[in-house]
């Protein structure tokens, strides 16, 4: 039996599923996970670690940087895709829907629909012009909010979603990437309201989205995809149904997020190239909502639209019309973090 320990973001939830473990048990394999922050994962003492598995490439990358500078063994493997999102609740769509900001995916039910795309240049718009969703007209909608427009997102210091977000704002703002470091820390410090204006939530957003309460505590929250998917396949497998309050804006720019497990040794080598090539593994991977990635690992493959047809879930559109917004590079990025973050470093 051999046990590899990890460390990473919340993708090791994937790794931590009974059904994930007891295939890697079947070939005597185990693993021992410690969850933090994917930016947290990074900056994380390696000594006696297998693997990082962080949320996105940026962190893969920082994981990368650290080991060459320590002339010690890395192995990246990209294990599935999973874009982010922003999660709201039905009146908050249609809200943006009646202002012009946001439309129903092609082939929804359009009394109802369940997956939104969102103009994310104008959304940003009323957040930096200081409009309120009462201002927005909300009270069309039996609701009403003093707050700010904004995407609240979790800790842009540890989570690999918050900087992609933040990336993306970036993108948006500047219609492209910064020119250079400096240039990113000034365009980090004008968007930075737009990211803290209303604070930022728990480490795990997805959980105060899905409780009774979250409409009151984030009413507009960047989580990824997978965590929307896995909750509606998790309603409908309990006979619930759907739940047509909770739904999906999909920003028009988007950044194909990919979860890389960085192996640290050659035996999480191993469980690397496991990960994207087990047929058991890679169902279990859309049973969870991700997008797999087809057998040339270039791009998510189309099962996942007919494995949600399967089991009765709507599936959003795989459209590739979508802006494909661009991250700076990481060092760039890494100064925007701590910009907006007040983050500490990264070790060399």
């Amino acid at each position: 039996m051999v046990t590899l320990v990890g460390v990473g973001g919340s993708k090791l939830e994937y790794l931590d599923d009974p059904q994930v473990r007891a295939q890697l048990l079947r070939r005597h394999v185990t693993v021992q996970t410690t969850r933090l922050g994917s930016r947290e994962a990074a900056r994380a003492d390696f000594e006696g670690v297998d693997f990082v598995f962080p949320s996105g490439q940026p962190t893969a990358e920082l994981v990368q940087q650290r080991r060459q500078q320590a002339q010690e063994y890395a192995s990246a493997h990209r294990v599935f895709v999973s874009p982010i999102v922003l999660a709201t609740y039905r009146e908050y769509a249609e809200t943006l829907r009646a202002a012009g900001l946001a439309r129903p995916q092609p082939g929804q039910d359009p009394g109802r629909p369940i997956y939104y795309d969102l103009s994310l240049g104008p959304f940003l718009d009323q957040g930096r012009a200081g409009r309120t969703w009462d201002d927005l007209g909300i009270g069309r909608q039996g609701v009403s909010n003093g707050n700010t427009v904004l995407a609240q997102t979790s800790n842009v210091c540890a989570a690999n979603s918050a900087a992609t977000y933040l990336g993306l704002v970036a993108f948006m703002t500047r219609g492209g990437v910064p020119d250079s470091e400096e240039d990113g820390v000034e365009l980090a410090r004008q968007i930075r309201p737009l990211l803290r204006e209303q604070g930022l939530p728990t480490r795990a957003p997805d959980v105060l989205y899905f409780i009774p309460e979250g409409r009151g505590l984030v009413p507009v929250i960047v989580i990824y995809e997978h965590q929307y998917l896995a909750y509606q396949l998790g309603r409908v497998d309990a006979g619930a149904g759907l739940d047509e309050d909770r739904v999906l804006l999909y920003p028009d720019a988007t950044f194909q997020n990919e979860p890389t497990l960085v192996a640290l040794t050659a035996e999480a080598q191993w469980l690397g190239d496991y990960l994207t090539t087990d047929p058991e593994l890679r169902r279990r991977a859309l049973e969870l909502g991700y997008r797999v990635l087809d057998p040339s690992l270039d791009d998510s493959s189309a099962e996942l639209p007919g494995f949600l047809a399967e089991r009765g879930v709507p599936a959003p559109s795989m459209s590739d019309q979508y802006t494909r917004a661009l991250l700076p590079d990481v060092p760039t990025l890494e100064a925007m973090i701590t910009a907006v973050g007040d983050c500490p470093p990264i070790p060399g």
